[in-house]
């Protein structure tokens, strides 16, 4: 694609490379960009040397990077073309240029150079760098310019918008500072190109990107990606290039480390928040003020959210951001478990578990502080049903046939009842090492299917059938019959969700 910046005199172009007659150089194929600004060159035989690049560089091979096959070239071509080199100069050496090589430079508008096999590469090198040393001297100049705005940075008002109205000038481009989850990062800086995308799949990009007119950068705090700056370039405003905008990304990763502080304290303040209220230790008017103030209305509706933990543990920061980037009220707490109040849609915690690839319980939706100790019992019963899920879920609560309306709000009484009916099995589980309440659980957990459940055992269908046989015996109660049935499956919940 042509590379229409306007541009000093200083520079040579893709047209006056051609007309000097010593060198020789054939214009093949992308006539129609034959104005594009030669910066710089750079000689590479990698098949896809663009992301090394800065762009606007005339890169000179032997063609060694080049595949002989026409699909091959196309893409090779291409990937040159996304990065937005000056053009392409072959050398005689290189393998036989396909017609489709040459469309598709025709197509792009990226010039396709030959160079004579008498033209040393070093010559041409010589001559661009000669005709861009006041270039040079002028990109020089812009980097030490954009590190001057630490000043501004240091100072007293550290005026964000100052700051970055100063380095868009700077740099010629248009610039954002967004969360993954495309949010401005700023509250004072709120500008977000439309139709940025910033995931690849499930994961944020952690990669450099070229865009249309513009490139993504992400910004890490420790081994994070926790922002991106955005440049697009701006019309009639020749761009600083992409050294130009690697060197603001190292002024805006101090805004996204200050960021990733202010969200640490917030988080430490609600996680406090969220055992008091866990814990009964805060007055239900004081808890509702201090709900309120956190964004979390109890009367729009709350959730509690029971979170898996995955093996190598859930990070607490990788939800807490998921949230905040989304600017989804919550409060956080480990105890155990992550437990997460929330206010957000069913919609929002299907988007949780799956791009955070995890399972979890949801209760359901409470409307007044006295029901968070209901609620955290309905948060883990219904992770447990998620767990029974071979992929990542959320379970909400009320969804369950209204089962959780037979588990008694008194876990007191709901841990007696259970005992009730299962003590015998605990007890000779004590005594004589067995497992039959673990085979009790999974027989529920495979709904009576005895091949399936023997296989989750390890053991053989005899085996589970004698089990159960002593299972019987101990309670007193029959599998065959729903009433039995139905009491010991709800003492195995009720435990799971006590526990």
């Amino acid at each position: 694609m042509p590379v229409n910046h306007t541009v000093a005199r200083e520079f040579l172009t893709i047209a006056d490379l051609v007309a000097m007659p010593h060198l020789g150089l054939r214009l093949v194929a992308g006539a129609s960009a034959a104005t594009n600004p030669v910066l710089w060159t750079h000689v590479s035989e990698l098949s896809d040397p663009g992301p090394w690049l800065e762009g606007g560089e005339l890169l000179i091979v032997n063609g060694f990077g080049i595949p002989p096959d026409p699909e091959g070239q196309v893409e090779y071509l291409a990937r040159l073309a996304h990065h937005r080199l000056a053009g392409l100069a072959v050398s005689v050496k290189a393998p036989e240029l396909s017609q489709e090589l040459l469309d598709e430079a025709d197509r792009l508008s990226f010039p396709v150079l030959r160079i004579p096999r008498q033209v040393p590469f070093i010559e041409l090198s010589h001559l661009v760098a000669g005709a861009s040393e006041r270039s040079a001297r002028g990109r020089l100049s812009r980097h030490l310019r954009i590190f001057e705005t630490l000043r501004l940075r240091n100072g007293a008002e550290n005026n964000g918008v100052e700051i970055y109205a100063q380095l868009e000038q700077i740099s010629g481009y248009r610039l954002a500072l967004v969360s993954p989850a495309g949010r401005p990062l700023l509250s004072d800086w709120s500008w977000v190109p439309d139709g940025l995308e910033l995931h690849h799949g499930t994961e944020a990009a952690a990669d450099l990107r070229v865009i249309p007119d513009g490139y993504v950068l992400p910004l890490y705090v420790g081994d994070r990606v926790t922002a991106y700056l955005v440049g697009k370039e701006r019309a009639g405003v020749a761009p600083g290039g992409l050294a130009a905008l690697q060197h603001v990304s190292t002024l805006a990763v101090l805004d996204a480390i200050d960021d990733q502080r202010r969200r640490e304290a917030v988080h430490r303040r609600g996680s406090a928040l969220l055992s008091s209220a866990l814990d009964g230790q805060l007055a239900a008017d004081d808890l509702e003020d201090q709900l309120i103030d956190a964004g979390l209305d109890p009367a729009q509706g709350l959730r509690l959210l029971a979170l898996e933990q995955p093996s190598g543990g859930l990070s607490e920061i990788r939800v807490r951001d998921w949230l905040a980037d989304r600017a989804l009220p919550h409060l956080l707490l480990a105890q155990g478990r992550l437990f997460a109040l929330v206010a957000c849609g069913e919609s929002e915690l299907q988007s949780l578990v799956a791009e955070l690839g995890i399972r979890a319980g949801a209760s359901s939706s409470i409307t007044g502080i006295a029901e968070l100790p209901r609620a955290q019992r309905q948060s883990l019963w219904a992770l447990n049903l998620a767990g029974e899920s071979p992929e990542n879920a959320v379970v909400l609560a009320e969804e369950q046939f209204g089962l959780t309306r037979w588990l008694n709000p008194d876990v007191e009484t709901m841990e007696q009842l259970a005992n009730g009916a299962l003590l015998p099995i605990m007890r000779h589980d004590a005594e004589h090492g067995t497992e039959l309440l673990h085979t009790l659980s999974v027989y529920f957990q495979q709904q009576g299917r005895l091949r399936k459940a023997a296989a989750q055992l390890f053991v053989h269908e005899h085996t589970l059938t004698y089990r159960l046989r002593r299972i019987e015996q101990l309670t007193g109660r029959s599998l065959k019959l729903y009433r039995d049935l139905f009491e010991l499956w709800l003492a195995v919940e009720a435990r799971s969700l006590i526990e």
